[in-house]
């Protein structure tokens, strides 16, 4: 690792786990001596190190050496968002719509309920059909 990231985000890391050397050593199996020599840059760990440093502090190998954080958020969950949330105009069409109105008005006669409802007839038609070609079909 040429780089100086690694000592200052395992100290920090482990600062925010709130573990010190000694835990984190013990952990590891190691000694503290070579958790401080880590965080001070004098030494490096050693992949099979670095791979139960990061389980152990639950955090990424990228974070841990590099210092990228990744992102929670998601672009498609954003674009959702974007759709989901109801806005200042959607308030204004759910409240002030007269179908809203319309819909939740009481039904006063057959042809209201039909005009609200004709889908319902399109299942009793395929239902009355059904049940005339299952059992009458065959000895017509």
């Amino acid at each position: 690792m040429k780089n100086n990231l690694f000592p200052a985000n395992l100290s920090r890391i482990r600062k925010e786990r709130n573990l010190s050397q000694e835990a984190l050593a013990q952990q590891l199996s190691i000694s503290r001596q070579s958790i401080s020599k880590w965080e001070t840059g004098d030494s490096e760990p050693d992949m099979s190190n670095l791979q139960q440093l990061a389980k152990i502090l639950d955090v990424g190998l990228d974070e841990l050496v590099l210092g990228i954080v990744p992102k929670t958020t998601h672009p498609f969950s954003d674009k959702i968002a974007k759709f989901t949330t109801p806005d200042e105009s959607d308030k204004d069409w759910h409240e002030n719509h007269r179908w809203r109105q319309w819909q939740y008005s009481q039904v006063n006669n057959g042809w209201e309920w039909l005009a609200r409802y004709y889908w319902v007839l399109f299942g009793l038609v395929g239902l009355v059909a059904w049940f005339l070609f299952r059992f009458f079909g065959k000895t017509m």
